[in-house]
């Protein structure tokens, strides 16, 4: 695996055949974790996974995503879907300009509904190319009402993993009433004044090392049978 920590010689010479971009998120996460979470929490996964590939280039995350939802949290930033599907093309092109023509997204955000069409227009429009998500079907569920979305325990548990000093032991619970789909309609605040969609008070560190370990092992099965598959999808046409 090589990194921006390394040299474009060394990089040059590693020859690395997949690239792994992390997506991740500026937005509140309650009174109990940091704005940072989905890019930190993105950050890692993506690592992990970059470990486990053969030969893998890790790009550094990027933090700025669509979290228009929770703009009513002072802190919160974002760009519009466009600029974040302009920015991941522009980013597959500067790696298909090196030869690196495949490429996985690890999305740190579920409010980036727009990576999914933006990965098919990249993939329909330059045949050359294999740009895959981490996990098959991250984006597929958007309405309805969920136990956990944002800052309960799974997110928390996980964070607590990675960065266990960011997390505050002070916690609340919410569960809305209010399909996901909610956000869309009057954003984060008015659904959860606090900012939470789950229940923090049951996160562990525990719990969360084996969410992420799970979760990566899921996603490197994924991606490897995914190449293999496009690429003899590819020799039979």
């Amino acid at each position: 695996m090589v990194t921006w920590e390394n040299t474009f010689k060394e990089i040059e010479d590693a020859r690395p055949d997949v690239a792994v971009l992390p997506v991740g998120a500026l937005e509140q996460h309650s009174l109990h974790m940091p704005m940072g979470t989905d890019f930190i929490l993105a950050q890692d996964v993506a690592r992990r996974i970059a470990e486990r590939l053969p030969n893998a280039y890790l790009l550094p995350v990027l933090p700025f995503s669509n979290s228009q939802e929770h703009q009513d949290f002072v802190g919160t930033v974002w760009v519009r879907p466009a600029t974040l599907a302009a920015v991941l093309e522009d980013i597959c092109m500067s790696l298909r300009h090196h030869g690196i023509k495949k490429i996985v997204v690890v999305n740190g955000h579920g409010g980036n509904w727009i990576l999914k069409p933006a990965v098919r227009e990249i993939n329909l429009n330059h045949r050359d190319m294999k740009v895959i998500f981490a996990a098959a079907g991250a984006l597929a569920s958007g309405t309805g009402q969920q136990e956990e979305l944002h800052a309960g325990e799974s997110e928390c548990s996980r964070l607590m993993a990675v960065a266990p000093h960011l997390v505050k032991e002070e916690r609340v619970d919410c569960v809305p009433v209010e399909g996901r789909e909610f956000l869309d309609y009057v954003g984060v605040r008015k659904v959860s004044p606090t900012g939470v969609w789950g229940r923090a008070t049951r996160a562990t560190k525990e719990k969360g090392e084996k969410a992420l370990e799970e979760g990566v092992a899921r996603m490197v099965q994924y991606i490897t049978e995914t190449f293999k598959r496009l690429e003899e999808m590819e020799r039979q046409t």
